[in-house]
């Protein structure tokens, strides 16, 4: 799975591109936020992010400091530059540093989206070793592969329908899974459909065999075996904990 992390000293603004990316983009773990240029070095270093999304002006060091020092160990990181300041002298010293994009406060969550979606593109042309002429069309598969999946999920989805919808023979398109997303197409499918369960039993009272077929489980007892493996306790055992804890 792709790991993101986000710095900016705004504890408002960290929520709410957490609450874009959780919606938007379910191959995506949202690592331990920063709130600002020290601490995106100390956890950069620690947690080791794919893509980060930073802010330019914070205390101590800005966000373009940060991106300086940060990219000494991890050379191939994507950053993506998200700042209230239209300065555009700013972008292209970024530019220098191996940021990839570059959005305005405040952005707008398609705007996130599409900037991470560049973001996993990109590293999937550095990281992939297929041929040369394969990597042109290989650099926008994988996210028309995740969208596909994600309006999806909820019928029986197989690689080979993921396959056929985006023109690619399925071992490819598994073997681009692996380098892009570090998983399965398997276990992604899963983790969606687990994070979409989470939210059902959080935020309505849908019986779980109603979930479970809501979301493309052969039934409620493979479910919830699914569900404890993922999350160590069965979902009726997660409701009851979130409730209580409201």
């Amino acid at each position: 799975m792709i790991k993101l992390m986000i710095v900016d000293d705004e504890p408002l603004e960290r929520l709410a591109l957490r609450k874009i990316i959780n919606r938007e983009l379910f191959h995506i773990e949202v690592l331990e936020d920063a709130k600002n240029g020290t601490e995106a070095f100390e956890k950069a270093k620690l947690h080791r992010p794919d893509i980060i999304l930073m802010d330019i002006r914070m205390p101590e060091i800005s966000g373009i400091d940060a991106q300086k020092k940060i990219i000494k160990f991890l050379p191939n990181v994507k950053t993506i530059i998200i700042t209230a300041y239209s300065d555009f002298s700013y972008a292209h010293e970024a530019i220098k540093f191996g940021v990839v994009d570059y959005l305005l406060k405040p952005a707008r969550p398609e705007d996130v989206k599409n900037a991470i979606e560049k973001a996993i593109s990109l590293m999937n042309k550095t990281h992939t070793d297929f041929p040369e002429h394969h990597e042109h069309s290989g650099e926008h598969t994988l996210a028309e592969a995740i969208r596909y999946i994600e309006k999806n999920y909820q019928k029986e989805l197989r690689l080979t329908d993921v396959a056929d919808f985006v023109h690619l023979n399925p071992q490819y398109l598994s073997r681009l899974f692996k380098k892009g997303l570090g998983t399965t197409f398997t276990d992604y499918l899963t983790k969606l459909r687990i994070e979409k369960a989470k939210r059902l039993l959080l935020e309505t009272n849908m019986p779980i065999y109603r979930i479970a077929v809501e979301l493309g489980f052969s039934d409620a007892a493979y479910f919830s075996k699914v569900f404890l493996k993922s999350e160590g306790k069965s979902p009726f055992e997660f409701k009851k904990v979130a409730s209580l804890s409201v």
